[in-house]
């Protein structure tokens, strides 16, 4: 059996007929842990498709990380004067890079990268459903009948992502009252990424327009606020913690054991494990106001 080709129209092994199916976080566990091999071959397919949208991300998190002080003289500055210019130029492109690929990982986790999880979510959304799916055709079949709303959801995700990034740090240098402007930009971009949960779930499985799109997954966004904002934490906790530990680490070896660890999970589980986590709340949360049989007119 090759690496992507198994047969995941067969039941699994030891999944009764009458087993009792879970809710929630149960489910959660519960599909996890049986499609566990699953997971990490959809993770490793995913990051292959993903890397064209990814790299564009990553060149555009300079507007991000270029306003950190993460220049040679700052790190000059902070080690005493004892770095050599060669020592603090290799730091300040290394730490410009680390934080690139973390917040276009980041990105990718909770707004999504186009087509690419059009597929991905399809996958995920089978298998919380526990309906036969063929990883590697299907993922493609709804990368490619998605394709042109997923890359316009994609192009405004960007598109959004700079003016959110230029209104920030616009409204950060500016004096006054007109300062505290900053801190309702974070807040529109937390509720930006909070619809993100339910967008390319609506997408791959509804026929709407792109404003029917955004509008949805808004309304769902708001009505489930706190459960959204709950999963939101969560995945952003679980990304972040290990690059967050790796960065405060006293311990030079610590330090390089927790960025290398992001770098292996990543590749290995955490878009996937993120994924059926982000993809199991919004399904709980969208059969309470869609059911099965609503006259709605669907993708599939």
């Amino acid at each position: 059996m090759g690496f992507f080709n198994g047969n995941y129209s067969k039941p699994g092994p030891g999944v009764s007929k009458n087993e009792r199916k879970r809710k929630g976080l149960g489910r959660f566990y519960q599909i996890f842990f049986r499609k566990f091999w699953s997971l990490v071959q959809l993770n490793i397919l995913y990051i292959v498709t993903l890397l064209p949208t990814f790299a564009v991300v990553f060149i555009l998190s300079g507007m991000l990380s270029n306003k950190l002080g993460l220049d040679m003289d700052n790190f000059k500055l902070l080690s005493g004067g004892t770095m050599t210019d060669v020592t603090a130029a290799m730091s300040s492109i290394t730490m410009d890079l680390l934080i690139r690929f973390y917040i276009s990982a980041l990105f990718a986790v909770l707004w999504g990268g186009g087509p690419a999880t059009a597929g991905f979510v399809f996958i995920l959304r089978s298998f919380l459903r526990e309906e036969p799916v063929f990883l590697v055709s299907d993922y493609f079949r709804h990368v490619f009948s998605n394709f042109k709303q997923a890359i316009a959801v994609w192009i405004i995700d960007v598109l959004v992502f700079c003016l959110f990034c230029y209104a920030y740090f616009f409204y950060g240098f500016m004096g006054g009252i007109m300062v505290c402007m900053k801190y309702v930009v974070l807040v529109l971009a937390f509720f930006y990424t909070i619809l993100h949960l339910y967008l390319y779930h609506l997408l791959i499985t509804y026929k709407l327009t792109i404003v029917k799109l955004y509008k949805n997954s808004a309304l769902f966004a708001i009505s489930a606020l706190p459960f959204s904002t709950v999963t939101v934490a969560v995945c952003g906790f679980v990304v972040l913690i290990w690059p967050a530990i790796g960065f405060t680490a006293q311990n030079e070896k610590m330090s390089m054991f927790f960025i290398i660890a992001i770098f292996v999970l990543l590749f290995a589980l955490i878009f996937s494990a993120c994924g059926l986590y982000i993809e199991n709340s919004a399904e709980t949360q969208i059969k309470k106001y869609i059911k099965e049989d609503a006259d709605i007119e669907r993708n599939e």
